[in-house]
């Protein structure tokens, strides 16, 4: 199929991933395809824009149902459906611009290479905001929804601090101490990122909309690598704590249960040998904070205010360390 005019410029300025940005939100837009067949497509090395070009619909239906996706066989309408979808992907894409919207892929310069050490990184960010902050030293914070007065007390501790790391910080909007970061971050001058568990088009929690739009005007991002209008599940944000987890030098689990996104977030930074900084208020009982046994070996947890001294050298120290990351996989490209 031959691209139309608009979509050959916007190649010229842009280079592929324009194209492949409109080839996505194209396959996305038929009815039947969501993330997991979008994904596995590209974990196969198959690009987005290659189905569009197909000419033979049984080919495209044989492939997309393969891959999970629930659509009827499109036949020898398949050039007519796919210009129609390239037509809404054009309509969609447009106005994610004018909403500070961009799509970027691995092979991107503003792709976090700390994805990279993932075993599934994202085949693609939907990304809302300042995209270089992504790539920048950071602390991933990350709570219970509902904080005790002891764990709204270590927020506050933990966001004070903020303003002397002068890194940014990464957590995931939900309500309780995600938002607490958040805001603290803002009122401490520095930028922060919220990675979002639906698509990037879907308030949730309800009314957080005003907190991700001080997120972008103080100069931080929003990000997910679900679809722009996908709702939440359990499961999707699950595979988001994966994501924070990798953002960060430092996770700091400020106040969390072992039944929690929050230590599935934990689980994550033990893996990937991110160094973790747990915190306890002295009279908590020993076994209320528990790191996971394969944490990396710096991993510590911190009475506070007893050890606020060693607590705030490890996270500055961490900052400082390389980050480990792998070379980018060519099938996501």
């Amino acid at each position: 199929m031959k691209l139309p005019n608009e979509l050959e410029m916007q190649r010229d300025i842009l280079g592929s991933s324009a194209e492949e940005a409109h080839a996505l939100l194209a396959l996305a837009s038929l009815k039947g395809v969501g993330y997991w067949t979008l994904f596995k497509l590209k974990r196969e090395g198959i690009s987005a824009r290659s189905i569009l070009e197909l000419s033979d619909g049984k080919e495209v239906t044989t492939t997309l149902t393969r891959l999970g996706a629930k659509i009827g066989a499109s036949g020898g309408d398949w050039a007519d459906a796919s210009r129609r979808a390239l037509e809404r992907a054009h309509r969609v894409f447009d106005q994610m611009e004018n909403e500070g919207i961009r799509i970027v892929f691995p092979d991107s310069p503003a792709y976090p290479k700390s994805l990279l050490a993932l075993d599934d990184p994202p085949a693609w960010l939907f990304v809302r905001g300042e995209a270089s902050v992504l790539s920048e030293p950071s602390i991933t914070a990350v709570g219970t929804r509902n904080p005790s007065p002891d764990g709204e007390w270590l927020s506050k501790f933990v966001g004070i601090n903020f303003a002397d790391w002068k890194a940014v910080t990464v957590s995931g909007l939900a309500a309780g101490m995600d938002q607490a970061v958040h805001n603290l971050s803002i009122r401490m001058g520095v930028p922060t990122i919220a990675v979002l568990g639906t698509g990037i088009k879907t308030e949730y929690p309800k009314g957080s909309g005003r907190i991700a739009d001080m997120i972008v005007s103080e100069g931080g991002a929003i990000v997910t690598e679900y679809l722009p209008n996908d709702s939440y599940s359990g499961e999707n944000f699950v595979r988001r704590n994966r994501l924070q987890a990798a953002l960060g030098k430092v996770l700091i689990p400020i106040e969390w249960s072992p039944k929690s996104g929050t230590a599935h977030t934990v689980n994550y930074a033990a893996t990937l040998s991110r160094p973790i900084a747990a915190l306890r208020v002295t009279d908590w009982p020993d076994g209320r904070v528990v790191l996971p046994r394969n944490a990396h070996s710096n991993s510590r947890i911190f009475t506070i205010p007893r050890d606020q001294d060693r607590f705030f050298e490890f996270v500055q120290k961490a900052l400082a360390e390389p980050l480990r990351t792998r070379e980018i996989q060519p099938n996501l490209i």
